[in-house]
C-alpha cells in the first residue's frame, strides 16, 4: 500500500535539492562560464560550460548529514595544438589561478578542477576535448585522453525517463538517499543510474500497467529487476553499459564494495516490495520508515507554498483537447511518437538537442521541437500544447497552457524567459481521436550564457 502524497512530500522534503541551492548552484556556474570566456588563455577556445551527470541528469539529492553535494559541469573545446592530455587539467588550474576570487577554492583532480563553495558543495569543471572528430576527457594523472560521450548518455537516460513518465529520476534520487542515509554500502551515483535506467523497459508495462504508474510502483519494478540481475552475480558485479561509450561502468566499483551492495540490496528490493504489498497503511509506513527514516509519512508536511503549488487549479488560459477541441484521448499503445527540443545555436555555441542537457537551458534562448519517430500512419493532424510553470512565469502571468494546430512544419519554436519546469507537449490526432503523444521537458535555469 502506497500514498502518492508520501513520496512527494518526502522527495520535496528530504530528497530533492531545494530550489534556493539550484538557483545559487547556477548562478556560481555561470560566473565561473564568464570568467573562462573572458580568460586569456582559455577565452579562445571556450564559449560556454554544460551541466553533466547528476546536475544534467536531475538526480542531484539534499546532502545528507555533514555531506556536500556535488555538480559536474563539460568545458567543451577543440583540441588545442600542442598540448598534452595533462595540460588541459594543468592549464585549467593555472587559469583559475589567475582569479583572486578562483586561486583558494580551485583543486587539482585527474580528470578536472574542483571549485569548493564553503564546505556547500563544489563544482567539478572537465575539459571536454574534441579531437579528429571524437570526444574525450582529459586524465591529468594517466596523461591520457579517455573517450567519452556524456551527452549520449543524458539523452538516452531522458528517453528512459520518459518511458516511467518521469518516475525514473525520483525512483534514482530515492535509492542515492538510501545508500547515504543507510551508509551500509558503496556504488558510484553514475553506476547507480545506469543500472536502474536499465532495468527500464516498454514491454513491462505489457506484463504489468502499473509498472511505472507511480513512484511507488516504478521504485518497486526497477529495484526488483535489478536485485534479480545482481543475484546471478556473486563477487564481480554484472556488466552495465554505458550507452554513450560501451565502456563497463562497474570499472571504479571494488569487489568488496559490490558484495555489500548486492546483499543489502536485495533485503532493501524485498521490502519495497512488501510495502507496496501491504495491506494498511499502518504496515507499509512501518516498512517505509524502516527504510527511508521516521521522516516519511504522514507527520512529514509540506511547506505552505508547496502545498499551494500542488492544490492550485489550472491557469484560466489553459486549454484541453476534450474540452476545448472535442477531441478525446484515446492513446493507442501501438502508435509511437518523440517530440524532441533542440536549443538553436547563437555565436559561439553548439546546437545541442535538449535531451542531451538533461532538458536544462538558459534564459532567453530560442528552443525548436521536432517530431521524431512517428509511427502513426499518415494522414493525422498535429497539435501542440505550452505550459509554463513557476513563481516568474506566475507573477509575469505566463503559465500559458495554450494548444495550438501544426503549421505543416511539424515542429515548434519557443523562446525561454521564465525560469521553471516547463514542457511543450505534441499530441497526434487521428480520425478525431488523439492516439499518442510526448512531452518535451524544457527546465529553464537562471543562467543566460552570457
Amino acid at each position: 500500500m502506497t500514498q502518492t502524497s508520501d513520496f512527494r512530500n518526502f522527495l520535496t522534503n528530504k530528497v530533492n535539492l531545494n530550489q534556493t541551492r539550484i538557483n545559487t548552484l547556477s548562478a556560481k556556474v555561470a560566473s565561473l562560464q564568464t570568467f573562462l570566456t573572458n580568460d586569456e588563455v582559455f577565452g579562445d577556445h571556450v564559449s560556454e560550460l554544460l551541466p553533466q551527470g547528476s546536475f544534467a541528469h536531475g538526480t542531484i539529492i539534499k546532502p545528507v548529514g555533514t555531506r556536500d553535494f556535488d555538480a559536474d559541469v563539460l568545458m567543451p573545446m577543440d583540441d588545442v595544438p600542442g598540448w598534452s592530455a595533462a595540460d588541459y587539467v594543468e592549464n585549467l588550474y593555472t587559469a583559475f589561478g589567475r582569479s583572486n576570487s578562483y586561486k583558494t577554492m580551485r583543486g587539482r583532480h585527474s580528470r578536472c578542477v574542483r571549485i569548493d563553495y564553503s564546505g556547500d558543495f563544489h563544482v567539478d569543471v572537465v575539459p571536454f576535448v574534441t579531437r579528429n572528430g571524437a570526444t574525450y576527457i582529459t586524465n591529468r594523472v594517466k596523461n591520457e585522453f579517455q573517450v567519452s560521450a556524456p551527452d549520449e548518455f543524458t539523452a538516452w537516460l531522458e528517453g528512459q525517463n520518459r518511458i516511467t513518465d518521469g518516475n525514473l529520476v525520483k525512483v534514482v534520487r530515492l535509492l542515492k538517499y538510501l545508500r547515504d542515509h543507510k551508509s551500509t554500502y558503496k556504488v558510484p551515483s553514475v553506476t547507480l543510474t545506469a543500472a536502474l535506467a536499465h532495468q527500464v523497459s516498454d514491454t513491462a508495462t505489457v506484463l504489468d500497467p502499473d509498472a511505472y504508474k507511480n513512484v511507488a510502483n516504478t521504485l518497486r519494478t526497477l529495484s526488483s529487476a535489478l536485485s534479480a540481475q545482481v543475484d546471478g552475480y556473486e563477487t564481480v558485479p554484472p556488466y552495465i553499459k554505458d550507452p554513450g561509450t560501451g565502456q563497463d561502468l562497474t570499472d571504479r566499483w571494488k569487489p568488496e564494495n559490490y558484495i555489500a551492495f548486492r546483499d543489502r540490496f536485495r533485503r532493501h528490493a524485498t521490502l519495497i516490495a512488501n510495502a507496496c504489498d501491504a495491506q494498511t497503511y499502518a504496515e507499509a509506513l512501518a516498512i517505509w520508515r524502516d527504510l527511508f527514516g521516521p521522516d516519511f509519512g504522514e507527520s512529514v508536511t509540506l511547506t505552505a507554498a508547496v502545498e499551494a503549488h500542488y492544490a492550485a487549479a489550472p491557469p484560466a488560459t489553459e486549454k484541453f483537447l476534450d474540452k476545448n477541441f472535442g477531441i478525446e484521448e484515446r492513446i493507442n499503445p501501438a502508435y509511437t511518437v518523440k517530440a524532441v527540443g533542440e536549443v538553436v545555436p547563437k555565436k559561439g555555441f553548439r546546437n545541442r538537442p535538449l535531451p542531451a542537457t538533461g532538458d536544462l537551458v538558459d534564459k532567453y534562448r530560442d528552443i525548436i521541437v521536432r517530431i521524431k519517430d512517428c509511427n502513426v500512419p499518415e494522414p493525422y493532424d498535429l497539435y501542440w500544447k505550452v505550459r509554463n510553470h513557476g513563481e516568474e512565469a506566475e507573477q509575469a502571468s505566463a503559465l500559458r497552457g495554450d494548444i495550438h494546430k501544426d503549421d505543416g512544419s511539424k515542429s515548434r519554436k519557443e523562446s525561454t524567459q521564465y525560469v521553471g519546469r516547463h514542457y511543450v507537449e505534441a499530441y497526434i490526432v487521428k480520425d478525431g481521436v488523439c492516439v499518442a503523444k510526448s512531452r518535451q521537458p524544457v527546465i529553464v535555469t537562471s543562467r543566460s550564457g552570457s
